[in-house]
């Protein structure tokens, strides 16, 4: 679970989001860090129940750094204040379809799918569901599924894209540039006995939608 004393310690660095302040708080940031790892490391174990594909996948490798790329944004602190985990099969760096966790203090989510796919990605995800769209219907109109996630998110184009008809039957997918499932989770659920088997339900509710994923970019 996440412990409380992590949730502080993001909470401080908001407020405090300077590099003199993060240097001296250093050992926390290390104690919050290594909670974050258990965590994820135990969500890996249950994942792998259900996507033997992820079996062997070390958390390290999964972590997203917490400084900031500020080269380019107005926003010129040095930090995040969350803690984030790309599950992809052998870790975050392995382009495809996997899992995602995101922990921050009233910011806290469970995601999955593929997220600004390449060109050829992308195209390769609308090939596979012109290809077989009664699977990708049958997946995002299941209930359980739209109970658990509601509809696809991430951005979409406004028009079809170009080389599609804009009548075309599976044009409400084909818009799609992103091809992402999330839920909202409450803090205080992350911090439950019961945070691992709130996590485990919502990947496993995305689990035919990863798989499917996977199969359209050859991934497995």
């Amino acid at each position: 679970m996440i412990d409380q004393s992590t949730f502080n310690f993001l909470a401080d660095l908001k407020k405090n989001n300077r590099r003199e302040w993060y240097h001296a708080n250093k050992d926390r940031f290390k104690d919050s860090q290594q909670n974050f790892i258990d965590f994820v490391a135990m969500i890996l174990f249950r994942i792998s129940e259900f996507d033997p594909d992820m079996i062997g996948t070390e958390p390290k490798d999964c972590l997203f750094r917490i400084y900031r790329d500020i080269r380019f944004s107005k926003d010129k602190t040095p930090y995040k204040t969350w803690f984030s985990a790309g599950m992809n099969p052998g870790g975050k760096k392995r382009m495809g379809a996997g899992y995602y966790i995101h922990v921050g203090p009233g910011d806290c989510y469970i995601a999955g799918g593929v997220w600004h796919p390449d060109k050829e990605t992308l195209l390769a995800i609308r090939e596979y569901i012109i290809g077989w769209p009664n699977q990708f219907n049958g997946i995002v109109n299941d209930s359980g599924f739209v109970k658990m996630f509601g509809r696809l998110k991430g951005d979409k184009l406004k028009v079809a894209p170009k080389g599609y008809p804009k009548d075309h039957l599976q044009i409400q997918w084909l818009r799609y540039k992103d091809f992402i499932v999330s839920k909202n989770v409450h803090d205080k659920e992350l911090q439950s006995d019961k945070s691992f088997d709130i996590a485990y339900n919502v990947y496993y509710q995305m689990a035919d939608f990863i798989f499917y994923l996977r199969r359209a970019i050859k991934q497995s």
